[in-house]
C-alpha cells in the first residue's frame, strides 16, 4: 500500500542523523562521478577539436606560403616579360601594370583608365592592331591585343613591341618593289634591244 506524503516525510525525519549524512555524500560521490565523466569526455572533445584546428592551421597556413610563393614568382615573371602587361578591373581601371608597359608607354598606369590612357598615348595605324606609341617621343610600334581575364569582367592588355619587326618589313617590301622595278626595266631593255639592233645594222650600212 502507497505511503502518503506526510507519513514518508515523518520516516525521512525519523532517520538517524547518520543515515542522512551517508545518503547525502552517496548522492555527492554520483554526481561527482558524473561531472568527472562528463569533464573527461569534455576533455577529449576539446583535444579532439584543439587537433582538428591544428592540423588546419598548418593547412591553411600551407597554402598561405604555397600562394605567396606562386605570387612573388608571378610577380617576378610579371616583371621580366619584355612585352608589356596591363591588368583592367571590370571598369576599365588599371589594376597592375609591369614595368615594360610603363616604359613603352613612358607613364605610371596603375590607377589609369586605360581608355584614356589608350587614346592619349597611342595612335592606330593603318595596320588593324597595331599602333603607334606616342609618336612625338618614342615612335615605338606596337601590336595591342585585348583578352578578356575573368567572369567579374576584367581584362588583359598585351602590348607588344614591333617596331623592329615593323622596319624589317618595310624595309623588306621596300626590296621587293625595288627588285620588282629591276627585273620590269631588264624585260623593257630587253624587248628595246633586238629593234635597236636592227636600227643600228641598218644605220650602219
Amino acid at each position: 500500500m502507497a505511503k502518503n506524503p506526510r507519513e514518508a516525510e515523518f520516516q525521512h525525519e525519523s532517520q538517524p542523523e547518520s543515515q542522512r549524512l551517508a545518503e547525502a555524500f552517496r548522492i555527492f560521490n554520483q554526481a561527482s562521478e558524473e561531472l568527472s565523466t562528463a569533464y573527461t569526455s569534455l576533455q577529449g572533445q576539446v583535444e579532439a577539436l584543439t587537433g582538428e584546428l591544428a592540423a588546419a592551421n598548418g593547412a591553411l597556413r600551407q597554402q598561405y606560403l604555397e600562394k605567396a610563393a606562386l605570387t612573388e614568382r608571378l610577380s617576378l615573371l610579371l616583371s621580366a616579360l619584355p612585352a608589356g602587361v596591363v591588368v583592367l578591373d571590370a571598369n576599365g581601371m588599371v589594376v597592375q601594370a609591369n614595368p615594360a608597359a610603363e616604359m613603352t608607354l613612358g607613364l605610371a598606369l596603375a590607377g589609369q583608365p586605360w581608355e584614356a590612357v589608350a587614346r592619349t598615348h597611342l595612335s592606330a595605324s593603318d595596320t588593324p592592331g597595331e599602333y603607334t606609341a606616342d609618336r612625338s617621343k618614342t615612335g615605338r610600334r606596337l601590336a595591342v591585343t585585348v583578352t578578356a581575364l575573368d567572369s567579374a569582367g576584367g581584362r588583359i592588355v598585351l602590348l607588344h613591341d614591333i617596331t623592329e619587326a615593323h622596319r624589317l618589313k618595310t624595309q623588306a617590301e621596300r626590296h621587293e618593289r625595288l627588285a620588282a622595278m629591276g627585273e620590269m626595266a631588264a624585260q623593257l631593255a630587253h624587248q628595246l634591244r633586238t629593234p635597236l639592233a636592227g636600227l643600228v645594222s641598218q644605220t650602219e650600212l
